[in-house]
C-alpha cells in the first residue's frame, strides 16, 4: 500500500496530512521522523491493516524552495554526467597520446597534471586489448 504524506513547514516543525488514512492530521518536529510516525499510526486504520508492505511517500510543501531543490538536483545530475563524459574523453586522449609515443611526462605537461595522474588515466594493457 502506498501512502502519500503531505508535510508543510511551520515555526515548530511540520504539519503532517495523510489523506489515505481518513485525512489524518498530526505534527512532527523533524521531517526524518515523519515516515516512522505515520507507519506507527497506520496500524490503527483499517485501510492499512493486512498490508504487508506500506510505502510512505513524503511530499513537502515549501513553495519556491522545492523548485530550487529540484533545479539544483537536476544540475548535479547533469554535472555528474558531464564529469563521466569528460573522464572518458580524457582517458581516450591519453591513450591516443601514448599510442603516438609520447612519454607520461610529456603528456603531463600538455594536460597540466602530474605524471602520476597520467598513469592513472592511461588505459591498462587489458583495456587496450578489449
Amino acid at each position: 500500500m502506498d501512502i502519500e504524506v503531505v508535510c508543510e513547514r511551520t515555526a515548530d516543525g511540520w504539519n503532517v496530512e495523510v489523506p489515505a488514512l481518513d485525512n489524518l492530521h498530526t505534527t512532527s518536529k523533524r521531517l526524518d521522523k515523519v515516515r516512522e510516525h505515520v507507519l506507527e499510526l497506520a496500524k490503527d486504520f483499517p485501510a492499512a491493516q493486512g498490508n504487508c508492505e506500506i510505502v510512505i511517500n513524503i511530499v513537502a510543501r515549501m513553495p519556491g524552495i522545492i523548485c530550487d531543490i529540484e533545479s539544483a538536483q537536476a544540475k548535479m545530475k547533469e554535472a555528474a554526467r558531464l564529469q563521466d563524459e569528460a573522464s572518458s574523453e580524457i582517458r581516450n586522449v591519453v591513450g591516443r597520446m601514448r599510442d603516438e609515443g609520447l612519454t607520461m611526462r610529456d603528456i603531463a605537461v600538455l594536460l597540466g597534471v602530474t605524471p602520476q595522474r597520467v598513469a592513472q588515466l592511461a588505459p591498462c594493457a587489458e583495456d587496450a586489448v578489449a
